[in-house]
């Protein structure tokens, strides 16, 4: 059957439409793929950003060399010095029950920001993110506790009369008995430790994941 040029024209101008659309499409898929991977890569580079610098500011604390390590925190001498600020003079307190709010320590309000920072992290990958937050939460609870046992007992000693003489001194006695307490709650600087290394270990399962040589 032969063609007339009506028909071959109309033939062509039908192949120009579907070829042309079929360059609209496979641009169209061409320029979407490419935004998603550059919207991708952006993505895993924060949070590999992020990532990093959590691990940094977790192992802060064991790092001798770091400003934040443990040997620097001074939570039971803040304690005795703010109580003895709050209580009053030794005639005053003796016989009474002064009682008030427990002083809010530099430790706990580190954990306490940490906390809310990390747990809406959106660049933390979720089983990162939970056990962070589970593991300062438990900590900044645990340390509350103490914290508030171990003032308790402290200003009822002062309103029996102890511990006036030594004041000065006394947040040496009174840090090994929050340390002692910590460490019977598994909160002690060591076992503290050992759960950083575990979270950075996670931390490193995550990067294996982009590793290129897949070792």
């Amino acid at each position: 059957m032969s063609l007339n040029l009506d028909q071959i024209l109309k033939i062509i101008q039908s192949i120009f439409y579907i070829t042309a659309a079929l360059i609209a499409v496979l641009t169209y898929l061409k320029a979407k793929n490419g935004l998603l991977n550059t919207i991708n890569t952006e993505y895993h580079k924060r949070v590999i950003e992020r990532l990093s610098a959590v691990s940094e500011e977790l192992f802060a604390e064991f790092d001798s060399g770091s400003e934040s390590h443990w040997l620097h925190n001074n939570s039971a001498k803040e304690l005795v010095e703010r109580i003895h600020e709050n209580i009053g003079p030794r005639e005053e307190v003796i016989g009474s029950d002064p009682g008030g709010p427990i002083p809010f320590t530099k430790e706990e309000e580190r954990l306490h920001r940490q906390v809310e920072r990390y747990q809406s992290d959106p660049f933390l990958p979720r089983v990162v993110r939970e056990r962070v937050v589970d593991f300062l939460g438990a900590r900044l609870q645990c340390v509350a506790e103490v914290h508030r046992e171990v003032v308790e007992n402290y200003i009822a000693g002062l309103c029996s009369g102890k511990y006036w003489d030594s004041k000065n001194e006394n947040h040496n006695w009174v840090n090994n008995e929050i340390v002692s307490r910590l460490y019977e709650r598994g909160c002690g600087v060591s076992q503290n430790e050992e759960e950083v290394h575990a979270i950075r270990m996670e931390i490193q399962k995550y990067f294996e994941k982009f590793n290129p040589l897949g070792n």
